[in-house]
């Protein structure tokens, strides 16, 4: 067909095309004043953002300081410090079941170097990383939209994460690293997704999606269930939809697959390189008897992460804010079952919006299946749903809600103002707790004891509460053992060290009594009691025979723990 002009079919000659003389708008002309004004406005929005930014880091600061930082936490701080210090790959040290190595511990390193070993880094850790999801969870929910509908659906997401559940809410997403922060690489992996046409690594963006799922797996297997496995899930099914085995999710299908790979490998290579070594996660397959009590304990759980579980709320502001993320937490679950649906037509679907609703599926499947459901902290295991719904709520219903009539928008204003005074409420009234033991640590700084051994939750937290100028390495029982869980080997060096105290927890017997320690020790010197804490005072070595307890075995000392090399993740399930 001939080519067209002005949509004339015929011929088009190059020579007889117009030539259009680029037009110039001249100082003073009647272009002028439009850009200053647009660019004031910019400004104006800019800054109000940052200092809406502001305002919630230190919110959620003031939060997070409420909840008082233990061994979990400080075991963070040492391991970041220690890298900080040239220790990168945490030679000696065994972590949990999660390493948060390349998360998190990179984070507090970075805080460190201005904060030094202080037990609040812990907390601007936590409200820095929170925040950071509102802000990756607000971009993925505007996906490619502009003006209002942007605007409408990163409404969604900041009034969806505003206001977490008081106390029990600020343990789970403003506190030690677990599993909160997995979904912000998550998140960063989802939007460049959604804008791979516009990202600087142009035709390698897959290898970037790739590196960072690979990342996040690496610090938290959680990542592999509510990334890596939806992403081939779902880039495996809408590739048997459209028929072909070629295209974007052709691309990501292999992006997830070698993630998992990669990050296995990345783990192998650290750990046959001589650095730390981490635990299996402690999941097992649930018993049928008991999955109807873990379905209840899922909708409890997601509720709490809402910021929707009423029972515990206390207060008519408190109250009203629960009901009002209730809402948000319903328009998440309407998202989710429209995305469900949408899946199976055959035309095309929003590929991210089905990402985020496979993870969540297969989040709170997992959840359901294993013996991870137990009682209320157990909602961190599925915290992710969160950020994820609530992302994916912005990205389905941003534009529709601004498209309510007055009444509804009357609600959804009055709804927006009871968030905003729930959060300056909260946030007022969120007193700083010290950490855990944290008498104990003073009382050793002051009596000059520098080395010594601690029940676990009376451990890491009292080294770093001191600065570093005291150091307690974690033991449990019910006879006193070194404990390789978020610890270093180094530690429990006779020839190193020379440990003259044990502090023993009283409401804990599992990790140490003081009839085992008088057993194991002999009589202290001295006894110090401070509240739920026992403070045993010796004037000999504690490290001299000290047994160790390495995972599920025994070993003479902790010398003789044996390798502890790293698994697949998922592995521990089809162990008896």
């Amino acid at each position: 067909m001939s080519p067209t002009l002005g949509g004339v079919t015929g011929p088009a000659q190059r020579a007889t095309l117009p030539t259009i003389p680029r037009q110039r708008v001249r100082a003073g002309g009647a272009g002028t004043p439009e850009a200053p004004a647009t660019r004031k406005v910019r400004f104006a929005t800019v800054g109000a953002v940052l200092a809406g930014v502001a305002v919630l880091l230190l919110g959620y600061l003031r939060m997070a300081r409420a909840t008082p930082t233990n061994s979990d936490a400080s075991a963070n701080a040492l391991q970041a410090w220690d890298m900080l210090h040239g220790d990168v790959l945490l030679r000696g040290w065994t972590l949990s079941d999660v390493s948060f190595y390349t998360t998190e511990l990179i984070q507090y390193a970075l805080i460190e170097v201005f904060y030094g070993l202080d037990q609040d880094v812990v907390h601007v850790a936590s409200a820095t990383t929170y925040l950071l999801l509102i802000v990756f969870a607000s971009l993925v929910a505007k996906g490619d939209a502009t003006g209002r509908a942007a605007w409408a659906r990163v409404a969604v997401v900041v009034a969806t994460l505003l206001v977490p559940q008081p106390h029990g809410g600020w343990a789970i997403v403003l506190y030690a690293p677990d599993h909160t922060g997995t979904a912000v690489p998550l998140l960063l992996a989802w939007l460049l997704v959604d804008r791979r046409s516009a990202t600087p690594l142009r035709r390698w963006w897959p290898v970037g999606v790739l590196v960072i799922l690979a990342l996040a797996q690496v610090a938290d297997p959680l990542a592999m269930f509510v990334g890596a496995v939806p992403l081939t899930l779902v880039s495996a099914a809408r590739l048997v939809r459209a028929r072909t085995w070629r295209g974007t999710d052709a691309h990501l299908l292999v992006a997830a697959v070698g993630s998992m790979a990669l990050a296995h490998g990345l783990l192998a290579l650290i750990w046959w390189a001589g650095g730390f070594s981490v635990h299996s996660p402690v999941a097992r397959f649930s018993p049928a008897d008991q999955l109807g009590d873990h379905v209840a304990t899922a909708v409890t759980a997601t509720a709490h992460n809402y910021g929707a579980y009423l029972p515990s709320l206390d207060g008519p502001v408190a109250l009203a804010a629960g009901i009002v993320n209730l809402a948000l937490l319903l328009l998440a679950v309407a998202a989710f079952g429209v995305t469900v649906a949408r899946f199976f037509r055959p035309a095309e679907g929003d590929r991210v919006a089905e990402v985020m609703t496979a993870a969540i599926m297969v989040n709170l499947a997992a959840f359901i299946a294993s013996t991870q459901a137990g009682d209320m902290g157990s909602a961190r295991q599925i915290v992710t749903v969160l950020p994820f719904g609530a992302a994916l709520a912005g990205r389905l219903w941003g534009e529709r809600l601004l498209a309510a009539g007055p009444a509804a928008r009357r609600v959804m204003a009055a709804g927006c103002v009871v968030l905003v005074v729930a959060f300056g409420t909260q946030a007022a009234a969120a007193e700083p707790e010290p950490p855990e033991a944290h008498a104990v640590a003073e009382y050793l700084v002051a009596h000059d004891l520098r080395y010594g051994l601690g029940s676990y939750w009376g451990s890491n937290n009292i080294t770093v509460a001191s600065g570093g100028k005291v150091h307690v390495a974690p033991v449990i029982g019910p006879d006193i053992r070194s404990f390789r869980w978020e610890s270093d080997a180094d530690w429990y060096d006779a020839a190193a060290h020379d440990a003259r105290f044990l502090v023993v927890d009283l409401k804990h017997a599992r990790y140490g009594t003081v009839e085992a320690a008088l057993a194991q020790f002999g009589p202290p010197v001295e006894r110090h009691d401070f509240g739920r804490w026992a403070l045993l005072v010796y004037d000999h070595n504690l490290l001299v025979g000290l047994p160790a307890q390495c995972g599920g075995l025994a070993a003479a000392t902790h010398s003789h723990c044996p390798a502890l090399a790293p698994k697949v993740p998922g592995a521990g399930l089809l162990e008896k």
